[in-house]
């Protein structure tokens, strides 16, 4: 797994992203993110979904997405036997005991809510509005 200059380890974009001068907003954004999401997996941790994502970074809207189009993806879990549900709601307190601002925390919350919702069989909807 990466390590960064200073010793640190880092995920992907946020190792590219410093691992050199940011050549764009991308980067420039990855730089500067110290939230909880870089911090809720183990180096090394295997089986991490597009759903353990969604719950690491508090982003609701794929996490509705995602169980959607495949609500059993909510019953996997890592290799530290972590589910999505676990990982988003230690965000959500992460952000409480870090303080971060409301948003964020709530977003890990939604997240962890969805997450509760396709556990007990509720059918999670996602309605595509507009075209690109």
């Amino acid at each position: 797994m990466p390590h960064l200059p200073d010793g640190s380890f880092a995920r992907g974009e946020k190792w590219f992203a410093k691992r050199g001068r940011p050549k764009n907003h991308t980067e420039e954004f990855w730089l500067k993110y110290e939230g909880f999401g870089c911090q809720a997996f183990e180096a090394g941790e295997t089986g991490i979904t597009a759903l353990h994502k969604a719950a690491a970074f508090g982003w609701p809207q794929q996490a509705q997405f995602l169980l959607a189009r495949n609500a059993e993806i909510v019953s996997a879990r890592t290799s530290a036997h972590q589910s999505a549900r676990d990982v988003a709601e230690r965000g959500a307190a992460w952000c409480m005991a870090n303080g971060k601002t409301s948003t964020e925390r709530l977003q890990h919350q939604e997240v962890a809510d969805l997450c509760a919702r396709a556990e007990n069989g509720e059918a999670i909807t996602f309605d595509v509005v507009g075209t690109n």
